[in-house]
């Protein structure tokens, strides 16, 4: 799954790799990436979800 939505990638997948400026900065499981992010640009993107 190609996908800009990380609600999606959740949900679909097992495992992400999140690309910035077309290389990779992070991979992994996707709960663990998710919900542990280590990279800066995967913090920035996972705090940037909407909380409903």
């Amino acid at each position: 799954v190609v996908t800009h939505d990380l609600a999606v990638a959740r949900l679909l997948s097992q495992r992400m790799m999140v690309m910035k400026d077309g290389r990779v900065v992070e991979s992994g499981l996707t709960d663990r990436v998710l919900d542990d992010p280590r990279a800066p640009y995967t913090q920035l993107l996972v705090s940037s979800i909407l909380q409903v």
